[in-house]
């Protein structure tokens, strides 16, 4: 549940020098961005971070306060001790009028080198090493291949727009300008977008780093764990409309100290909840809108064996802070291979520990794709007994139902052919009188005129 911000922090707050503090005040900076509150003590730490963030001076500003801070704090300035790598020129003139205005007082220079800035200009500023250095990766890496340019006292590098610089393909350039980066260096990626490249980036140029800005937190910039090979999987492919059925009856079977079952909802979880209720088990569920008083009541609950099985819906595994569990049930199964890796993490080592996903008809492309990603595929597992005698005797019953059906139809349609053939024994012939009305009598010749007098005529 999010909590309430109470107020705004202050720069007077974060001890920042005094040379930098008479910067912001130049520019009217007094209070903190959300953004910058997260960003600025994390970085001034020495953290590595990747973080997700819109363009704007906010984010720039997150970013080059605690980059001035460290530049200042230097006893030896000589060298250029900030490298900031940014795809867009207007952007690269932008950091370099921020950090000069916010640098103004602690005597900080910075230059750009960008795909606009003559180049005779940018070799020269590049040479006498000022301290913060921000670049467009293609000129950069020109301007310092030409000179045969080395950064030895770099202390922090920022990769900005890192999305951006991915669909440019701009990697290529980065590796070449970072491979020039021969001093140990705090890294900070920004990015609006989490792709695969930025992941790849992220993992290529930072070393334990934190993530700010992004929902899924836990495993996201990590590998997944790998699957125990020793761990007991297996699937069920469950017959139509009997899924709670299966579940049952693999648990009534397969008995364990403690298991998580995964559903894809809270309606799933409810669902599963009053059946196992139902069944004297029991049982407490956790959902991602669960407020945290609650989850943490219930998962206290079954974390102290209070409770056997513990439903989980929209919370990724890599959020459950479990040590071990005997089974884990994949109710619905998980689309993604990852999450699975996570789900099977959780389960302990020994014989009685297992994971089996229950495999519906629309999860049989999810159960293939893990199949062809996991190391060791899953092993199908026959149908519980309970379940064999269910469907034979709905298939019974719906043999039987149909052989009823079939007989009453055949009953229905002999009747009706009788009905048919005895009412067209029955039918009268109609007679002339009865085309005029069915009138008798004497008729006055003058009332029989028209056209059903002129049939009469012709019949006579």
């Amino acid at each position: 549940m999010n909590k309430t911000k109470d107020r705004t922090l202050k720069f007077e707050e974060l001890n920042l020098s005094p040379n930098i503090m008479s910067g912001l005040q130049d520019i009217n900076y007094t209070e903190l961005t959300e953004l910058q509150e997260e960003v600025i003590p994390a970085v001034l730490e020495g953290n590595d971070a990747l973080i997700k963030a819109e363009q704007g001076s906010s984010r720039i500003a997150s970013f080059i306060i605690p980059a001035l801070e460290q530049v200042n704090k230097r006893e030896d300035k000589d060298g250029t001790s900030v490298l900031v790598l940014t795809p867009n020129p207007d952007e690269s003139k932008q950091i370099d009028e921020l950090v000069w205005a916010m640098g103004y007082h602690a005597q900080i220079e910075c230059a750009s080198i960008d795909m606009d800035t003559e180049e005779a200009e940018q070799k020269e500023s590049l040479q006498s090493e000022v301290e913060v250095i921000v670049g467009n990766p293609g000129p950069l890496q020109d301007i310092c291949h030409d000179l045969r340019f080395i950064f030895r006292d770099v202390g922090l590098v920022v990769i900005d727009s890192a999305d951006k610089m991915t669909t440019l393909n701009l990697q290529d350039k980065l590796k070449n300008i970072l491979k020039r980066v021969l001093s140990d260096h705090q890294t900070l990626i920004y990015t609006n977008e989490l792709n695969d490249d930025v992941k790849e980036l992220t993992k290529q140029y930072t070393e334990d780093p934190i993530a700010i800005g992004f929902e899924d937190k836990p495993g996201m910039l990590t590998e997944p764990p790998t699957v125990d090979q020793n761990l007991s999987q297996g699937y069920i492919y469950v017959p139509n409309r009997m899924k709670i059925t299966t579940l049952m009856a693999h648990i009534e079977d397969n008995p364990s100290d403690n298991c998580v079952i995964f559903t894809a909802s809270k309606r799933g979880t409810d669902r599963l909840y009053k059946t196992l209720r139902k069944n004297n088990l029991k049982a407490t569920s956790i959902h991602g809108k669960l407020s945290d008083e609650k989850h943490a009541q219930r998962f206290a609950n079954f974390t102290n064996g209070d409770v056997q099985y513990l439903l989980v819906a929209d919370i990724p595994a890599a959020e459950l802070e479990l040590d071990r569990v005997t089974q884990v049930i994949n109710y619905d199964v998980p689309n993604d291979p990852n999450e699975y890796r996570y789900r099977a993490n959780l389960v302990g080592s020994g014989k009685a520990s297992r994971i089996v996903s229950l495999v519906s008809k629309q999860d049989r492309s999810d159960i293939n794709e893990l199949e062809n990603s996991l190391g060791q595929a899953p092993k199908e597992l026959p149908l519980p007994d309970k379940v064999k005698q269910k469907l034979k005797e709905r298939k019974q019953k719906k043999k039987k139902k149909s052989r009823g059906d079939n007989r009453s139809k055949r009953g229905r349609n002999n009747g009706r052919s009788k009905k048919k053939k005895d009412d067209g024994l029955q039918l009268p012939r109609p007679s002339y009188d009865k085309l005029s009305g069915g009138r008798k009598g004497d008729t006055p010749k003058d009332q029989r005129d028209g056209v059903i007098g002129l049939i009469k005529k012709l019949f006579s």
